[in-house]
């Protein structure tokens, strides 16, 4: 019979064999939003599924409000090892690779197309193919919001209404473009910066979300004018391609699928909190106008146009998106 003490030295010499415990594979997540931003508590919610779904062999460590890195900065640093992740505004990727740029057209996407797993899927894997030159990985792309006029003294309900106004808006080149062609002179400005901007003058209106609108500018913007999915925003997840690559195949589903659960359900969840956020504004007694059909139409052949060059310049990528509309039951 083996003695209590044989037992101990058993088990500490199979404990020296087998080593010391794999340290979790850490995974950087930073943001520039606030820590009560609704995409802080989805990256929180995301680092909770993949700590479930591998034990804890991944960390994933959010740092928002800037903490450690802007997107901007946070995207120029993956591959560096200092961050594995990124969730910025897809307009940022525009400058790594052109033809994602197509996220920022005009009615590019819509919430019925994105709300459809197949072509949500097919286009998530159209825009990664894009940045993998750059050795960088799309895993999906989630709502930012449908975003709208806001004006604090001009009631606009027609196109004609925005002429002559300096407007803060974000976009790509496209889009800029397309506001100049609604005689409407585009200000870049930070976001926390356009309410003082707007009251002050500085500018006569902005081109927000419903949380810009209802969380940082007020009552103050009182007039908002709605042209449904002029341009529908988005959020990038952008991974380390390298780091992902390497990660054992268990790990890398972890994370997969935990990003994929987040953006199923964020894409639902987001539009009810911007409806929500517009009666909201409402009912404080805003004027909330939407462009009717007749006036939508006028939009869309606006948009057709400003987005010519862009199709003739990336005639493949149009074609794969026409296959992936006309395969997956959507037109956009």
């Amino acid at each position: 019979m083996l003695s209590p003490k044989s037992f101990l030295v058993a088990g500490l010499t199979l404990a020296a064999l087998a080593g010391p415990a794999a340290a979790a594979e850490t995974l950087v997540l930073p943001n520039e939003v606030a820590a009560t931003h609704w995409k802080t508590d989805y990256q929180k919610q995301f680092g909770d599924l993949v700590k479930q779904k591998t034990g804890g062999k991944i960390d994933v460590q959010v740092f928002p409000a800037g903490q450690l890195y802007n997107e901007q900065d946070a995207l120029a640093a993956l591959g560096t090892g200092s961050v594995q992740m990124v969730w910025p505004v897809s307009v940022r990727i525009e400058s790594i690779a052109p033809q994602t740029g197509v996220l920022n057209l005009p009615f590019a996407v819509s919430d019925k197309m994105m709300t459809n797993a197949c072509f949500s899927s097919g286009l998530t894997e159209i825009i990664s193919s894009y940045v993998e030159p750059r050795g960088l990985k799309v895993l999906a792309l989630l709502r930012t919001a449908d975003l709208f006029f806001i004006f604090s003294g001009k009631d606009v309900k027609k196109m004609e209404d925005l002429k002559g106004t300096k407007v803060r808006v974000t976009g790509g080149r496209i889009f800029l473009d397309t506001m100049r062609r609604l005689g409407v002179s585009p200000v870049s400005m930070a976001a926390s910066e356009m309410s003082s901007a707007l009251s002050q003058g500085a500018i006569d209106g902005v081109f927000t979300s419903p949380a810009g609108w209802a969380e940082m500018i007020g009552i103050s913007g009182k007039y908002a004018w709605y042209v449904p999915g002029f341009q529908l925003a988005t959020y990038a997840v952008v991974v380390d391609g390298a780091w992902y690559d390497k990660l054992a195949p268990d790990l890398r589903e972890a994370v997969s699928s935990s990003i994929h659960e987040i953006a199923q359900r964020e894409w639902v969840e987001a539009k009810a909190a911007d409806d929500k956020l517009i009666e909201k504004m409402k009912a404080q007694g805003a004027q909330f106008h939407v462009a009717d059909e007749a006036e939508l139409a006028r939009w869309r052949d606006l948009a057709k146009r400003a987005v010519e060059p862009f199709d003739k310049a990336h005639p493949d990528l149009v074609a794969k998106i026409k296959k992936l509309e006309a395969s997956c039951g959507v037109g956009g």
